[in-house]
């Protein structure tokens, strides 16, 4: 049987090194193989699983999902495949009724801007597509990250911002890096999780969250969905935006820290 050690399975599968270890911390896929020294060797087998996780992600699944469809054995409750497909096709549906929305505005900003030219003569072009401004930037602002979300939670962030103002995401951006500076004042301090202070804290943390999710379970899904696969989010702006706006992980341990010791304490 031929086997790889994981630099040539990685080239052999078009992916890389770092990918396939985040595959195997997840237990995706976990060569049976070990060489003496004990590094991970890979088979042909190997590579067909692999095939299978990357077609799924292709069509838009996380890698949770992934692994409850691959290793759901017989008789476990797993969602089937096509139920999951379903699913992910109206998802898909829903961003591609989206960037259509977005063309059919652009075209009709288009004709306006001939029609006016024809009987009026030229306008500011900042009036003609001051009517298609907000979509575009709402369709830029999510993009990649709308595949992380149900078509129902789309629609809600759509809305939400379209409502928002510069101002108010400053606003919410200034709040969060606050919280932030706080958290990190906590743990220099070494601020005990089950004080009075680290309640405050997750009570902003909280409020704050609420804030974006708006209170919805499906919006608060898709987001943890977001945070949980940063290591397959794109090489682009949008992404190392989002990369410098979440918590850093010492920031998550003290959070959970404090939400059990708040449980636990009543």
């Amino acid at each position: 049987m031929s086997t790889f050690r994981i630099q040539e399975f990685a080239k052999l599968a078009g992916v890389t090194v770092r990918a396939l270890h985040h595959y195997d911390r997840l237990k995706l896929l976990s060569p049976a193989h070990r060489s003496e020294r004990g590094y991970r060797l890979y088979c042909h087998e190997d590579l067909g699983r692999l095939e299978r996780v990357l077609a799924l992600r292709y069509l838009g699944l996380s890698l949770r999902e992934i692994a409850a469809l691959l290793n759901a054995s017989v008789g476990h409750s797993a969602e089937p495949l096509t139920v999951t497909l379903a699913r992910q096709r109206a998802a898909l549906g829903e961003r591609r009724d989206g960037l259509d929305r977005v063309l059919r505005a652009i075209e009709h900003a288009q004709r306006r801007a001939q029609d006016v030219a024809e009987t009026e003569g030229a306008e500011p072009e900042w009036l003609l597509y001051q009517t298609i401004l907000k979509e575009i930037q709402m369709q830029e602002a999510t993009d990649w990250t709308e595949k992380y979300y149900s078509p129902k939670a789309v629609e809600a962030l759509r809305e939400r911002l379209a409502a928002m103002t510069p101002e108010q995401w400053v606003k919410i951006g200034d709040q969060w890096k606050a919280l932030f500076a706080d958290l990190q004042s906590a743990l220099d301090r070494e601020v005990p999780p089950d004080s009075a202070e680290a309640r405050t804290l997750v009570a902003r943390w909280m409020r704050l969250g609420d804030e974006f999710t708006l209170g919805d379970p499906e919006i608060a899904e898709g987001w943890r969905r977001l945070h949980d696969d940063q290591s397959h989010w794109p090489d682009d702006e949008r992404a190392e935006r989002l990369r410098a706006s979440m918590p850093k992980p010492e920031y998550w341990s003290f959070f959970h820290q404090a939400i059990q010791a708040c449980l636990r304490h009543g």
